[in-house]
Order: C-alpha cells, then structure tokens, then sequence
C-alpha cells in the first residue's frame, strides 16, 4: 500500500503548521482527438540537418567555417535560394554572433552577397545580423540551485526579437559566451537546453547553436548530455591538405544519418565541388592526388621503418622508395611516378629527410629515409 495520501501531499509552514495541497494529475494527449487529424511528418528549416521548431547543435573545431557557413545559410533562408545543395525553408533569419564585430560581419556578407547573386538591400526585414561581440552580458539563463533556470534580459530580447521579426532561422554563435553554467553539469547542460528547445517550440524557429567540439571527438566539449538534450546535430570537418570541407548530420531523430555534403571555399563563399568551374575543380583534384601520394609514401614508409627495412632516395639503389613502395599494397595504385613526385614533394615540405636509423647487426650505422616528425633531430631512431 502506498505511504503517499491520496488526495494531496503534506507540507510544512515555517511556523510548523501543515497545510494539505492539491497535486493535479498529469494531462495525456486526447487519441479522440488525434484520431479526426492525419498525423504529419517532422518539418524541416534546412533539408536533413535542421529540423523545424527544434534545437540543433552545430558544431567543428575552430577555424574550420562554422561562422560563415552559418551566415551563408541564414542569408539563403532569408533570400528564399538554396544553397550547398540544401532545400532551406524560405523566411526571415536571424544571425546572432558573440564573436565576430559588426565589420567582420559586414565584410563576410558583401562576399556572400557576391558570391550567391543577391543585392544585398533586397535583405532588408529579412535577414537580421545581430553583434555581441565584446557585450558582457551574453548568457541567455542562470542556473539558480534550487530554483532551476532564470531566464536572462538577452534571452528575453531574442524571444521578442524572434516573435516582431517572424524569423524561422535563428543561428547562435557560440555555446561559450551564452551558457554561463557548467559543461560538465548534466543537470545545468539540460535545462539550458530544454530553454531553447521551449523557445523553438513556442516560436516555430529553428534554433542552431554553435560550438565548439572537445578535443579529438565531434561531439561537444563536456557532458554528453548536449546530444543527449538536442534531437539533431550536424559537423564541419576541414581537411586543410585539401581544403575540402565536409558537412554530415551524426544525429538525426528525424531524418537518416550519414548525409553529406562536400564542398570548398570559393572568393568569399562556400560552393559544392561539383559546382566549381574547371579550372578551379582541376586545382583541387590535383591537391587531393597530390595529398593521396604524400600519405601513401609515408605509410609504406612507416610500414618498413617498422619492419627496419631501410629505403634510398637514389634511384640507383636497390632499395629506391618509390621502386620498393610500388609492391605494396598502400603505394601500387600510384605507380611509380606517383611515388616519385611525393617522394620530390615530401623533400620540400621538410616532411621526410635521409639520416641514420639504426645500428645494424654489425653495428655499423644504417642510413636511409625517414618522416620528420614534430621535435626530431638527426639522431638515430634506435640502437642496438
């Protein structure tokens, strides 16, 4: 039998009076009434990333686009034009940056403008750039133990912003500067982020919030309840060899994981690959041949640094690398003059140097070639 009354709870008074308090059962959805309404699918504010009404987590390691792919998107939402090959739901959009000035802003948009064919008066009511750069006051709520999340004056400006404007796009950049709590805190990261999802639900715009990942992973830096709390999240990856950038969605409630889009910056722009005119796409597939060969040299070359097979950069030695590196596995599929012109290309970005590796059984000093890595010198790899 349950202890707990059952018409009410029993609370105290400071003066230790007891007073009975009403507890109100919890509402169900009506089934009458869902039953006279066809269900609908989850909508979408950029097709297979973000969903509409909803908190998406955005995020990427520094320097590798976040800020301009999300004020490219913005600016297309609110131009009513695709973009990346994305279907972006056309209204209005806000972009709010904690870290860039209005300069900076003002800069990137000229370019975007440019660069996806759009006047940039015709964006008037339409796209709203907002600066906070150097504002101290950033952080959207306050966690008061015990009395969970105040929301702050900032957050209430957002909302009202959202509501006069009819932005159906909000980006925020970044987590840092408007959550004020801890990372680490399950609790804190939660309800900072029910806060949003409230907002998004209220408003109908779809919220994305910028941040930054932890080091080595995709995720976001701290608890894990940030995915856990978001329904979709989406990634920025920069191969900087290449400088391809690649956009997928590792979280997706609504939609299938694994979309991808790859594409590359382009005169103040970001533009799909294949959407790059020739010589441009000619550029980066030969970038990306040239970065394939240098990774291949240098696996058949750690594989046999490994085995303590020396190799020569002479091509009269028995043991040319490019000549050995052509009947394994890593380097067959370049041939030889692929190996030779990374062998070439290695030699002048100080990735790969000839010095003395081991003492051999006789112990006399073996030389050959070997990967110059970060706080190397010229001393032998091993002895003995």
């Amino acid at each position: 039998m349950s202890s707990f009354p059952d018409d009410g709870l029993i609370s105290l008074h400071p003066d230790g009076a007891s007073e009975k308090q009403i507890i109100e059962s919890l509402t169900a959805l009506d089934l009458v009434e869902l039953s006279k309404v066809k269900a609908q699918p989850q909508a979408f504010a950029i097709s297979e990333f973000v969903p509409a009404g909803e908190v998406t987590l955005f995020t990427g390691a520094g320097s590798t686009g976040k800020s301009l792919l999300g004020q490219q998107l913005a600016t297309a939402a609110a131009a009513g034009i695709g973009s990346l090959n994305l279907d972006i739901a056309k209204g209005p959009a806000i972009y709010l940056t904690c870290e860039d000035g209005p300069k900076q802003m003002h800069f990137r948009q000229e370019w975007l403008c440019k660069g996806l064919g759009i006047g940039m008066a015709s964006l008037v009511g339409k796209l709203h750039l907002i600066s906070r750069r150097g504002e101290l006051s950033n952080e959207l709520g306050v966690d008061d133990k015990g009395e969970g999340l105040i929301t702050s004056s900032l957050f209430q400006r957002i909302e009202r912003t959202i509501r006069e404007t009819g932005a159906r796009h909000v980006w925020l950049d970044n987590v840092a500067h408007l959550f004020a709590g801890n990372e680490n805190d399950r609790g804190e990261v939660t309800r900072f982020v029910n806060l949003l999802n409230r907002l998004a639900g209220n408003t109908g715009a779809a919220i994305v919030l910028v941040g930054h990942p932890s080091k080595g992973d995709h995720t976001y830096s701290g608890s894990t309840a940030w995915l856990n709390a978001v329904r979709s999240q989406f990634v920025i990856e920069h191969d900087t060899e290449t400088d391809v950038r690649t956009l997928t969605n590792p979280k997706a409630n609504y939609a299938a994981k694994g979309q991808q889009r790859r594409f590359v910056w382009l005169d103040g722009v970001f533009v799909l690959e294949d959407d790059l005119p020739p010589d441009k796409a000619k550029a980066l597939l030969d970038t990306a041949k040239a970065h394939s060969e240098n990774e291949a040299f240098l696996q058949c070359l750690a594989e046999l640094t490994r085995q303590r097979r020396a190799v020569s950069d002479s091509k009269n030695a028995t043991n040319f690398a490019p000549k050995v590196f052509v009947r394994m596995n890593e380097g067959k599929p370049f041939g030889m003059q692929g190996m030779e012109r990374a062998l070439d290309r290695l030699y002048r970005l100080d990735r790969i140097e000839k010095a003395e590796l081991w003492k051999g059984p006789d112990r006399k000093p073996v030389f050959g070639l070997r990967e110059v890595r970060e706080g190397s010198n010229s001393d032998c790899l091993a002895s003995g």
